[in-house]
């Protein structure tokens, strides 16, 4: 029968392989998630308290979501207290957490790839409208291609685009 000490040694050889990989696989995630260039801020809340006894004893609403920590798009879990005047979302990313998180949140992993494409599917529609307007306002034909548009973006900051 093995001692006390060899069964630490043995779960903690184990935990620390596996998380290594857990944590690999989530950035992984990190990498699919934000190639669909989300607007911003994209979540999906799994927890919110139902009643008002819950919520006396924890208001605090948890997320999965894709947010920009620190310059770059991570996911990350995120809570707030939804009886807070502005309800502001405290994010952390998602490898930073605790392992019980981590290994919990993956089974939001789908939900949130579901609102990230929703997402982006959300926000085609808004940015065709902002073009249009821009077109308008610049007096600039829809015939006129993108490539001119970059060309005389060069000559603006002083470079001469490639022929």
């Amino acid at each position: 029968m093995a001692t006390i000490n060899e069964r630490a040694e043995h779960a903690e050889s184990v935990l620390f392989e596996r998380y290594d990989e857990l944590n690999a696989l989530w950035q992984k995630a990190e990498k699919e998630f934000t190639a669909h260039h989300i607007p911003d801020t994209v979540s999906y809340e799994y927890y919110r308290p139902t009643c008002s006894e819950e919520a006396a004893e924890d208001p605090v609403v948890k997320l999965l979501g894709l947010s920009k920590k620190n310059g770059a798009w991570r996911i990350c879990h995120g809570e707030y207290d939804y009886q807070a005047p502005y309800g502001e979302v405290d994010w952390t990313p998602i490898t930073e957490c605790s392992a019980t998180l981590r290994v919990y949140s993956t089974q939001w992993l789908p939900k949130l790839r579901e609102a990230i494409v929703a997402a982006s599917e959300r926000f085609i529609p808004r940015v065709e409208e902002a073009i249009e307007r821009l077109r308008k306002e610049l007096s600039v034909e829809p015939e006129v291609s993108i490539e001119q548009l970059l060309a005389e973006r060069a000559k603006l900051n002083g470079r001469h685009p490639k022929k």
